[in-house]
């Protein structure tokens, strides 16, 4: 009985919370990333590989456990017999040994970094997407409130032509204003629902998917911009261009260790061939790793410049928004007091309000800038 109860109680509850989601029709970036990272094939690709690779490397540590590269011990009816093998077969054995596993465990990490950087990248990606919705709600919903006021502009216009009040062209004006305002919630609309269509086609939703609220939450990021060195520093140090090439570097050097076992490069010229061959690789590789940290080092400080000027941008709108919030108060004042009618405070509302966006998107794009920052000091990918 116990049983059954809980039971009706979970299905209970999974339908309530059903309920809530199909209620719940608000976005916010981070649902949306959550959601994509989800339903990516990109991401989902990138997974498998990362796992195959795994079970490759895994297969070959236990395949080559356990095997000894320079003798081999047989056992006779007259005692135990010792083979020393020749060097170019320690050199054959030990590169089965030693040198395929860490060839195998560096394809199996680049295959797991490389699914990170995927994940990165598109959620990087869809910041900018993310922005671009946000900006067509953004207008849509004022060119709303845009509209409600025209419409009492019109009517008002009206009732004084009516009376007389105002001329034939002061009339028409409004409602071509109000005319205006029609077709713009219009244009604002069709704007929205094409962006709603790229992010569910982004995020990987029915494309019909609808949102009623696209949420601005980036006031609580808390993201610090910290000295350019300290990006510089953690870029050469992590980003997978120049961590890639330098582990190359050192399965190389591994293999230069191997093919002097015994002498073996000395005695014979296949091996003293191959020998010389990745000599060269190693200096291409050196030249590729210097260039890697050049490029990225640029790249960092391209990136650092960018955000340094959006901050820059951020302050002088955060400046221009308290000013006309200064001037609004004083607005309300006079309104308050019967010297200004309320129309025109509504309309200095929907200025500020206009502002207030350009003002959230400014700091979003900003939290952009140093996400990408970050991510470009990081593994990657790249600014």
């Amino acid at each position: 009985m116990k049983k059954i109860i809980s039971v009706i109680m979970i299905i209970s509850m999974l339908t309530v919370l059903q309920s809530y989601a199909a209620d719940d029709s608000r976005l916010s970036y981070d649902a949306a990333k959550e959601t994509m990272l989800q339903n990516s094939r990109a991401v989902l690709k990138q997974k498998l590989s990362e796992r195959k690779a795994f079970y490759q490397y895994s297969g070959t540590v236990q395949r080559t456990r356990g095997i000894e590269t320079e003798m081999a011990t047989f056992d006779t009816p007259m005692g135990s017999f010792t083979y020393l093998y020749p060097p170019n077969i320690q050199v054959l054995l030990t590169k089965q040994a030693v040198l395929l596993p860490l060839q195998m465990k560096y394809y199996w990490k680049m295959a797991d970094n490389s699914r990170i950087v995927t994940e990165k990248a598109l959620s990087l990606g869809l910041r900018d997407l993310y922005l671009g919705f946000m900006k067509a709600d953004m207008d849509y919903q004022l060119s709303l409130e845009k509209l409600e006021l025209q419409e009492k502009k019109y009517n008002a216009a009206k009732l004084k032509a009516q009376e007389g009040l105002i001329s034939g062209i002061e009339s028409e004006e409004a409602e071509y204003n109000y005319l205006k305002a029609k077709k713009d919630v219009e244009k604002y609309k069709r704007s929205r629902e094409n962006m709603q269509r790229s992010i569910n086609s982004y995020i990987g939703v029915p494309i019909d998917t609808a949102y009623d609220k696209v949420l601005f939450s980036e006031l609580t990021r808390n993201l610090t911009l910290k000295p350019v060195e300290y990006y510089t520093e953690a870029a050469v140090e992590n980003r997978l261009e120049i961590t890639s090439v330098i582990e190359e570097i050192k399965i190389k050097e591994q293999n230069l260790e191997i093919l002097e076992k015994g002498r073996a490069k000395d005695i014979y010229p296949d091996i003293r061939k191959e020998y010389e061959d990745v000599l060269r690789e190693i200096e291409a590789l050196k030249v590729r790793l210097d260039k890697a940290k050049y490029d990225v080092e640029n790249n960092i400080k391209s990136a650092y410049i960018d955000a340094i000027k959006e901050g820059d941008n951020l302050d002088n709108m955060l400046a221009t928004l308290n000013m006309q919030k200064r001037s609004f108060e004083k607005l309300k004042a006079q309104q308050n007091q019967g010297l200004i009618p309320e129309m025109i405070i509504e309309e200095a509302e929907l200025g500020l309000k206009e502002l207030q966006n350009g003002f959230n998107l400014v700091v979003y794009n900003y939290n952009t800038k140093k996400m990408k920052l970050e991510e470009a000091a990081g593994l990657g990918p790249a600014y």
